[in-house]
């Protein structure tokens, strides 16, 4: 089996030990004989705190899905809360999961009531219109998805890499706690980069609540992997009727040409 990890952004070389951090903590909780390739866009504006940003960067990571299985690959994981995971769908002929999506429907065996603390106050739009559009707002608490004070920037990131409890925990706890009052079991990191740093760190639980910390990224990637292993066991991929049916492909060329995409 081979998947595809794609980032939401162009390749960072000031994030490289993030990069090196996720590839040690990631690889592990794969099966074997499950290869995995993380892959950067060739075109981004490395910025979606935006609806309209993200919206332009969603072209840019469908694109890079439909690269990864005209190269052979089995599987493809977007690895952004923000991501175009029906759209990718739609197009695709292979399974796509995406950090989000697969998270949430992790979590509901896990607890009754969910919250995702992400980082920052724009991200949290993106992912309340995930949650209502994947019908889950019941499953969630009262204001679901709540961000970290200040918000998240590069330095906070890779002080993360290095001990996240120096500075990103703290900033979690302060927001799990209303979560908790509020009735959350489950607490979902709403970035795909904190969560394996945490979980590499040891830390999965709010201390003396019982409340889980779940690392979504590493959750969700599981989840891709049985959604292959279930399409090559089974055969069972999508529907091919109304949302997620795939448009005449000489369509859709014509348009991405238009656009310059190809």
């Amino acid at each position: 089996m081979k998947l595809c990890w794609i980032h939401p952004t162009t390749t960072n070389d000031s994030l490289a030990s993030l990069w090196e951090k996720l590839d040690h903590v990631i690889r592990p909780i794969l099966r074997d004989g499950t290869e995995l390739e993380f892959r950067f866009l060739e075109k981004s504006g490395n910025f979606v705190r935006s609806l309209y940003a993200e919206h332009l960067n969603s072209v840019h990571i469908v694109e890079a899905a439909m690269k990864a299985e005209a190269d052979g690959f089995d599987g493809v994981f977007i690895g952004c809360w923000n991501d175009p995971l029906w759209e990718a769908r739609e197009i695709l002929s292979v399974p796509v999961g995406s950090v989000s999506e697969q998270s949430m429907l992790s979590a509901l065996p896990m607890g009754r009531r969910f919250a995702v603390i992400t980082v920052s106050h724009k991200t949290t739009i993106a992912i309340e219109n995930d949650l209502r559009a994947y019908g889950l707002t019941n499953r969630a608490i009262n204001r679901p998805v709540r961000t970290i004070e200040p918000e998240s920037d590069a330095d906070l990131l890779l002080g993360a890499v290095e001990d996240p409890y120096k500075e990103f925990i703290p900033r979690l706890e302060a927001v799990a706690a209303d979560c908790i009052r509020d009735g959350a079991e489950v607490i979902l990191i709403g970035c795909a980069y904190y969560g394996p740093l945490l979980r590499a760190a040891g830390y999965t639980e709010i201390p003396g609540t019982g409340v889980m910390v779940l690392d979504s990224t590493s959750v969700a990637l599981k989840q891709v992997e049985s959604m292959v292993d279930i399409h090559q066991s089974l055969g069972f991929l999508k529907s091919n009727r109304l949302n997620l049916k795939a448009p005449p492909r000489d369509a859709l060329d014509r348009q991405r040409e238009n656009l310059s995409l190809i």
